[in-house]
């Protein structure tokens, strides 16, 4: 959910002007220097033509995730700009806070060696105005900001870096039902700027409050400021207008709901010289401040009686109406026009008890960031399954190049046995509703003619690629996108672009990931940057430095990565070239060799529906090294179980301080966005030299951590690097199973909706 929603959109900075607000996506992002592809497509409609004419029924026109649109692009801090971009409202909005002593107090903590710093969450946090404010004036302060909006938290992150603070914010992207960090780790949570009851069930409200209990430590405060609902369902006006600029202006329209308990909103903004650039629908919760608190109080909340801040100082009676109300936006704002869900607005305060009753406790409806969460709710719920479920696998009547010797070994088939367990576990049992589909010479007959009386989701596991060739693992999805089956895991873009090491590596350098100094040997074209052995080797020298590391520019398993792909001099890169090309490698990636601390970073989830991230893995080589050996997870650590690199390498969670977990997440979500990821994904990253960890002591220079794979539809065995994740979070292999189900379960209600939705406004 974005924070500082007032009564309609949302986005830009003020020095935007409307022509960046309407210019087509891909001329934004290169202005930002940014992938034209990561940024929301700018109006559907023509200009001029983009109105739906008169509408009856406002609440049948509200898509079900309005705030998607509506917030995703520069439009919203323009039409709100008088409120969200201005300092003096900001800074008043804080003040307002700071008369709570309590408050005030969790805001000073650090400023001297006698006491910790407080960490802060601005859940829905926007484009980040309060986070910035209250990173300024208390330099001492964690802030963190979590928002849905890709673009807010990119205005957000962008200030943040021009303001040079002592502690800049962390941003993170996601929904706020699903909150990326640990168990009780915030001293304070704020919800600021009218933020909530986004949802058309009000579950998804009772879900943020539950989420804001799991994060709170205990003793922790928390902040709602939103529209007095008592008030709006009276006094909210029907229709206006106002001009926003010279030529721009705004009509509105608002309904209230037969149960008076939500308000439907429409927004049509015009430009003088252009017509209609935009029309839409949007919905909010009237909560009264008997009601907010009840739902507070459910969430294990304790809510603070406004007489309660009577201690606050002298002049009680206006102390205590500060922090009861939320005027600012009615007294400052420049244009005083129709302020909408951002005037007449409430203030909550409430707190989590030092100690706490026990809960019912349930895993979470929606994924979790780390450990399972504690939460009160109403009924539990149950975990989905599937009508019929159709697992999708590699042949074993086939020849499987990559695997040991080139076929399959008895250690795939326990691994199968492994999985088919684990599934009956999660309640899909083969000839009821589990089909298991492995022939591939009639792989795509038998799909056509699944019976067409049950709704079908196929569980793609089929990472060998059709016909057991991995560079045909994108056709699997390639032939269910053809017969319309829905199915977990990557699509077969994503697949294309992540099987080519090279294209990675590049396009997350221009993303601002970090990767390894680099260069291409293709061998039978030469390359006007490298055309021989002898110029490869005057680059490495120069640029990339020995020891260098070699691997294929396209692959899958690990084929072509051993310990000789480390080398030394021209004599070792030469002898494992020609040893590439015995096996039909030809084109190679020449990259620097990374020896510092090797990271795994395994994601669940959807950008809709929020990510769960597993605590972060550290490879142990401990025992490798011990060897003599080369630290490396190469073909022999998959396939061979003779080898030490099979037996005696091990997998930890890492000790990495919260800044950098949260850097290689926030790179997670950008590669995650760029190449297409869906459901599940790993990323695997190590540092140049040493650990990168963020616990240098004082003067030692850090490593830096760089991305060496993005992993999409990673490997799915009971004893693979995913499994070992969930199990840092106690989570058992079925759990994890269930968890990436219910992901791909999600993201197709989801587009399912959309559609349906897109479908009723036509």
């Amino acid at each position: 959910m974005t924070h500082n929603e007032r009564d309609g959109p949302v986005i830009v900075e003020s020095k935007h002007t409307l022509d960046a607000a309407l210019a087509p996506a891909s001329t934004l992002a290169a202005k930002r220097g940014a992938s034209p592809g990561f940024e929301t497509a700018s109006p559907k409609f023509a200009p001029g033509t983009n109105c739906f004419g008169k509408v009856e029924d406002l609440e049948a026109m509200v898509p079900a995730e309005w705030w998607a649109q509506v917030f995703s692009d520069s439009m919203y801090l323009k039409t709100d700009g008088d409120v969200v971009e201005d300092p003096e409202v900001t800074r008043q909005e804080i003040a307002i806070l700071e008369k709570d002593s309590e408050i005030k107090a969790i805001f000073e903590r650090g400023k001297d060696s006698k006491s910790k710093p407080a960490r802060i969450l601005d859940l829905c946090c926007g484009q980040g105005r309060h986070t910035l404010h209250l990173a300024k004036a208390y330099p001492n302060l964690l802030c963190h900001g979590h928002d849905q909006s890709k673009y807010l938290i990119s205005v957000g992150n962008e200030r943040a870096s021009q303001a040079k603070l002592v502690n800049q914010p962390v941003y993170t992207v996601g929904d706020c039902r699903q909150i990326p960090y640990k168990d009780q780790i915030f001293d304070f949570v704020m919800l600021m700027g009218n933020s909530f009851g986004y949802f058309k069930a009000e579950d998804g409200d009772r879900r943020v409050l539950e989420e804001i209990f799991r994060v709170l430590a205990p003793g922790g405060r928390v902040v709602l400021d939103l529209t007095d609902g008592g008030y709006m369902r009276e006094n909210f006006a029907e229709r206006s207008w106002e001009w926003i600029d010279d030529t721009t202006f705004v009509c509105r329209e608002r309904q209230l709901s037969g149960d008076k308990l939500r308000l439907s909103s429409r927004e049509v903004i015009t430009v003088t010289d252009r017509g209609v650039v935009r029309d839409q629908f949007y919905q909010e919760r009237l909560y009264s401040r008997e009601e907010l608190s009840a739902t507070v109080l459910e969430a294990g909340l304790e809510v603070v009686p406004l007489d309660a801040h009577k201690h606050l100082g002298p002049a009680t009676e206006k102390v205590v109406s500060m922090m009861g109300e939320m005027t600012v936006a009615d007294q400052l704002s420049k244009r005083q026009e129709d302020l909408g869900m951002m005037s007449h607005r409430m203030i909550i305060t409430a707190f989590k008890p030092a100690t706490t009753k026990p809960l019912d406790i349930v895993k979470a409806p929606l994924l979790q960031s780390s450990s399972i969460s504690v939460s009160r709710v109403p009924t539990p719920l149950q975990p989905h399954t599937f009508e019929s479920l159709i697992l999708c696998m590699g042949d074993p009547s086939q020849p499987c190049v990559g695997k040991l010797n080139n076929t399959w070994n008895p250690e795939d088939f326990i691994t199968r046995d492994k999985l088919y367990a684990a599934l009956g576990s999660l309640g899909y049992i083969p000839e009821k509703n589990l089909t298991i589909i492995d022939t591939h010479s009639t792989l795509h007959e038998t799909m056509k003619k699944l019976p067409k009386d049950k709704k079908h989701f196929v569980f793609n596991l089929c990472d060998e690629g059709f016909d057991n060739d991995a560079m045909k693992e994108l056709h699997v999805p390639a032939i269910l996108e053809m017969l319309g089956l829905p199915y977990s895991g990557a699509g077969p873009n994503c697949l294309a672009f992540c099987y080519d090491k090279g294209l990675v590596n590049r396009t997350a350098d221009a993303l601002g990931v970090p990767t390894p100094r680099e260069t291409f040997f293709l061998s039978d074209i030469q390359t006007p940057a490298v055309s021989t052995i002898a110029n490869l080797d005057k680059i490495i020298k120069e640029d990339i430095k020995y020891p260098a590391f070699i691997k294929p520019i396209k692959g899958d398993n690990s084929l072509g990565i051993t310990p000789r792909s480390i080398v030394h001099n021209v004599t070792e890169l030469e002898t494992y070239m020609k040893e590439l090309n015995g096996i039909g490698i030809r084109d190679i990636i020449v990259q620097e060799y990374c020896r510092g601390t090797e990271y795994g970073v395994g994601v669940i989830g959807n950008l809709a529906s929020g990510f769960h991230f597993f605590p972060i893995l550290e490879v142990d080589y401990s025992k490798i090294t011990a060897r003599n050996l080369a630290p490396i997870l190469g073909f022999e650590s998959k396939w061979d179980p003779t080898s030490p690199y099979w037996s005696e390498i091990s997998y930890k969670p890492a000790k990495i301080s919260d800044k950098v977990r949260h850097e290689l997440q926030q790179w997670c979500i950008v590669l995650w966005e760029r190449f297409g990821c869906r459901d599940y994904a790993r990323f695997d990253f190590r540092c140049d030299y040493g650990r990168g960890d963020g616990f240098e002591a004082p003067g030692e220079r850090r490593g830096t951590i760089k991305l060496l794979e993005v992993n999409p539809n990673p490997g799915w065995c009971w004893d693979g690097k995913f499994a070992y994740m969930g199990s840092f979070e106690n989570k058992d292999y079925k759990d994890v199973l269930g968890m990436i189900l219910k992901a791909a379960h999600d993201r197709v209600a989801h587009e399912e909706m959309q559609a349906t939705t897109s479908q009723h406004q036509k």
